[in-house]
């Protein structure tokens, strides 16, 4: 089955993610939205991620999904986003994405997050150093720096599955159980 991935970066976190999840799949293309905007007619799977500021996801993934949700939609599907405070993973993906999009997706998980304090903007500096006393205080309970390559792996596990069973459904040889007759 081919795959693509398409992804929305600015620190460069979800290129990361998409580039490791791809290494999981043998026919698959991965884009960067900035730069291109597939058309995902030619892929029988699609897995779509964003890093995270402020809450939301970055722009370029929403128009690309607002442009191609009808292609998209009967599409075996994944999403990820890529935040390092994991605790606030299931609101963000409840505040960004629609309950249809959620529910149809195979998976929809957060995968870490990374960041580079030296190559972020001046103003998320100044947001980082405010959320630092909640980190610091305890008030945020999971603050995971770096992409969890356990959460990456399950992610294409729960893909690398779906597709399987999806191509058992279409050639119409799913697993049957073993029948004993009586002689």
């Amino acid at each position: 089955m081919r795959v693509l991935i398409v992804y929305a970066t600015r620190g460069g976190c979800a290129a990361k993610a998409a580039s490791l999840l791809g290494s999981y799949f043998r026919d698959v293309k991965i884009c960067d939205l900035e730069k291109t905007r597939p058309d995902p007619k030619f892929y029988d799977v699609v897995i779509f991620g964003s890093g995270i500021r402020f809450g939301t996801i970055y722009k370029p993934l929403m128009a690309w999904l607002d442009t191609y949700w009808d292609v998209v939609r009967p599409k075996l599907k994944g999403l990820f986003i890529c935040n390092a405070l994991m605790d606030e993973a299931p609101q963000i993906l409840r505040d960004n994405f629609s309950l249809e999009l959620r529910n149809s997706c195979v998976i929809a998980e957060s995968l870490g997050g990374e960041f580079d304090i030296d190559s972020l903007p001046a103003s998320d500096r100044v947001m980082l150093k405010l959320r630092k006393k909640e980190l610091v205080s305890g008030q945020v309970r999971e603050f995971v720096p770096c992409l969890q390559p356990d959460r990456v792996r399950a992610f294409a596990q729960a893909m690398l599955e779906a597709m399987e069973e999806e191509k058992q459904r279409r050639t119409g040889n799913r697993k049957k159980g073993k029948v004993c007759r009586a002689e």
